[in-house]
């Protein structure tokens, strides 16, 4: 008998491997290419090259957010409206509407080396890039990262049809597909002595050994010089002056205050013999209406609670002293800082913490120690005998129905 159903199954999977190898074979694998690629303000993202079936990156910054549309080739006269549908290696024809046809194809994507570096991968329909509607677009949004060296990530996206078509213009078969490969090399953009990166810039700063290192960011924004060592390392050095809401919200509305933001990403340590020398530069326009007193300022660092610390004293205002005029510090380490026109009350939320922090110790416990009446020690000892009983009368019925 052990023998017959051997034989049964072994011929069930024979049957099984025969019928998948011949789907496999009848399943028809398609072509496509890519009109580019694109940000959300229409500029090419030049860092992306496309080919058939295969989108790739050999540099590229983290954070990146990119739309590529699906076609097969531009026409002739370069008009990317007239393009032609994807190209099958049989008499398949799914176009591109078939494509992003939930019921016809299924979306799919397989993230392999390094996952985490890609924190989105969506396909939308019909829609807008660069002036043009396409029936099918991929949007890709990497991870961020203060990585100094390259970051490898790839995978696979796919459209499979899940079905046969119906009778009708368009033709294909259940399981044919189009796979795309995508590979991106992720790295933040290095910079070296003497470079003037833009605010927002996602760089890294690789120093001169033994050598005096000077970087300036923007137009005077900023500016950090040093010594460094013999075995200086590479060190993230991206410069963010986006306003804080919640700072401007808690400490500047109530006074009044205008402020300057310089939040250096991480806050990366130097790698210096020495501190450092960082200069915050003018960060008003000296030809505005309202002009504040570069000596009349106040600085406030921001700690990693949010709080702030009045670093005024810390700081030296001056014209021609460093690189930039502004005010310099000696540090090892970046922090993030806020230059305003008007004092800050930053004790408010110190205070209001300590009586949130008294008021919560008063209601829970109103400042007196309860009574040991010892009527909680009866209430257990009662509870310990009931179940001491019904543990007893449990075993006297064990033994009644055992018999």
């Amino acid at each position: 008998m052990k023998k017959i159903l051997s034989g049964i199954l072994a011929a069930a999977m024979a049957m099984s491997v025969m019928s998948v190898a011949a789907f496999a074979a009848d399943a028809a694998d398609g072509t496509v290419n890519f009109a580019g690629a694109w940000d959300g303000n229409d500029e090419a993202v030049g860092q992306v090259e496309v080919t058939a079936n295969t989108i790739e990156a050999d540099t590229i910054t983290p954070n990146k957010k990119f739309y590529v549309p699906l076609v097969n080739s531009k026409a002739a006269d370069g008009d990317v409206e007239a393009v032609v549908n994807p190209v099958w290696d049989t008499d398949t024809d799914a176009t591109t509407s078939d494509l992003k046809d939930k019921d016809l194809f299924k979306f799919d994507y397989d993230k392999d080396t390094n996952s985490k570096m890609i924190k989105k991968i969506e396909l939308l329909t019909d829609k807008r890039v660069n002036g043009v509607r396409y029936d099918a677009v991929l949007y890709f949004e990497l991870a961020d990262s203060m990585t100094t060296s390259e970051i490898h990530t790839d995978g696979e996206i796919t459209f499979t049809a899940k079905r046969d078509s119906k009778t009708g213009e368009n033709t294909f078969k259940k399981g044919d597909k189009v796979t795309i490969d995508y590979s991106f090399w992720i790295n933040n953009e290095e910079k070296t002595n003497d470079d003037n990166p833009e605010a927002g810039d996602r760089i890294y700063y690789n120093p001169e050994e033994n050598e005096t290192n000077t970087l300036i960011w923007g137009d005077d924004l900023a500016a950090l010089e040093f010594e460094a060592d013999d075995d200086a390392g590479k060190f993230y050095a991206r410069l963010s002056t986006s306003a804080d809401r919640t700072i401007y919200s808690e400490y500047a509305d109530p006074v009044d205050a205008d402020l300057w933001f310089y939040d250096f990403v991480g806050n990366p340590s130097i790698p210096a013999t020495s501190r450092a020398t960082l200069v915050l530069g003018i960060p008003w326009d000296e030809d505005a209406d309202y002009v504040p007193n570069p000596s009349d300022a106040y600085i406030y660092e921001k700690n990693s609670d949010g709080t702030l610390t009045d670093v005024t004293e810390k700081f030296t205002y001056s014209e021609d002293e460093y690189e930039i005029p502004g005010w310099g510090i000696k540090t090892r380490t970046l922090g993030s800082y806020i230059v305003s026109d008007t004092e800050l009350d930053i004790e408010v939320d110190e205070e209001e913490e300590s009586s949130s922090s008294a008021s919560s110790s008063t209601s829970s416990n109103s400042g007196k120690d309860i009574p040991q009446t010892g009527s909680s020690d009866m209430v257990n000892v009662a509870v310990v005998a009931a179940v001491l009983s019904l543990a007893a009368a449990g075993a006297v019925a064990f033994k009644k129905v055992s018999k």
